[in-house]
């Protein structure tokens, strides 16, 4: 059964597609792990939960398929989409190829406004993981960080395919951001890439980004085995 939540949280607009808004709650309850790997999403249930006809439903399922969100399994319907530790590593990978480009064509075509965008990002992450209190979750603000560097690039493909990346691997990577120590790392990490965006050296900040996201994705490649471990003895 589905959380009744999802549907709670819902609200639909007088405009825009239905189809869009069921698309947009279950994103986001995926990504949060309010519906995890796995779950079944059946059509019927989601459908009478929104108050909508099975059309905008299966139209929102068909999506968060193309972004790798949702599979589709013969003779048990659409389910969450789940990745094992060979996935997250390959993805990671992937996005760190991109990112790494991205990185150096923003610091080639970086303003000293976008500079100043991304410092505030900076304090943002620091300030923002260091309150536990904090209403921004630690993944969202790494994340916002990133962003605004690969903002400077100008490229809104590159940064689209990113963005599909981070949306496939966002449930997985983000627990190295809350272990132990990963804190000070992930400072020290971060300013590093900071600094060289100052100095205007984009094959620095390049190699710094693509360093960082796969010493990020072996943790939590490492975690996510452990817990399967645990998961499974259990």
């Amino acid at each position: 059964m589905l959380p009744a939540s999802l549907f709670r949280q819902t609200e639909f607009a007088g405009h825009g597609k239905a189809s869009e808004t069921i698309c947009d709650a279950l994103r986001k309850a995926i990504l949060a792990d309010t519906l995890r790997a796995g779950q079944a999403l059946p059509q019927s249930e989601l459908a009478s939960g929104f108050g909508v006809s099975i059309i905008p439903v299966r139209e929102a399922l068909k999506h968060l398929e193309a972004e790798g969100l949702v599979t589709f399994q013969p003779n048990r319907g659409a389910m969450v989409m789940g990745l094992d530790a060979a996935d997250i590593l390959e993805y990671s990978q992937i996005r760190a190829l991109l990112e790494e480009q991205a990185a150096r064509d923003a610091v080639a075509n970086m303003t000293r406004v976008d500079l100043a965008h991304i410092e505030d990002a900076y304090e943002a992450f620091v300030e923002g993981t260091r309150n536990p209190d904090t209403t921004r979750p630690s993944g969202a603000l790494n994340r916002a960080f990133h962003n605004a560097i690969y903002a400077a690039a100008r490229k809104p493909r590159l940064l689209g395919m990113i963005d599909d990346l981070h949306n496939r691997l966002d449930r997985y990577i983000r627990c190295h951001l809350v272990l132990e120590g990963r804190k000070t790392v992930t400072d020290t990490e971060h300013l590093a890439i900071l600094e060289a965006c100052r100095a205007r050296d984009a094959d620095l900040a390049a190699r710094l980004t693509r360093i960082h996201i796969l010493e990020a994705a072996d943790i939590s490649a490492e975690v996510f085995r452990k817990q399967s471990s645990l998961n499974k003895a259990g």
